[in-house]
């Protein structure tokens, strides 16, 4: 990014962390047009991501901002996990990253990010 000062770039290296998510597995269904990926963290906590693809040309990034949830529903998978911890701005971005560059390859773009477990 060499648009920003010198000095910013240095900031954000030390103070975000990229490349610490390992994808573990990946569920495409064709039906609904969405990718979900399952990622593990640095401290093996499981995470999960999901790319939605409309027809109408958007691609919507659903991404995850904790490790599990406090909320506890019954009918969630996730909230009978329990809440793990709140992810770091690197691991949050880099998610998102993930699926622009998937869809980069593919001659596409990333139009939106939603923020799942606020």
């Amino acid at each position: 990014m060499t648009n920003l000062p010198k000095a910013l770039r240095e900031q954000l290296a030390a103070r975000t962390r990229l490349g610490g998510l390992t994808q573990v597995a990946e569920q495409h269904s064709l039906e609904s047009d969405t990718t979900k990926r399952l990622y593990r963290l640095p401290d093996g906590q499981l995470i999960e991501s999901v790319l939605m693809e409309y027809d109408d040309g958007r691609r919507t990034a659903c991404i995850s901002t904790q490790a599990g949830c406090a909320m506890g529903c019954v009918f969630c998978a996730t909230g009978q996990m329990g809440f793990g911890r709140h992810l770091s701005s690197g691991e949050i971005v880099e998610q998102a990253l993930h699926f622009a560059r998937l869809l980069e390859s593919q001659g596409d773009r990333l139009s939106n990010v939603v923020l799942m477990g606020m």
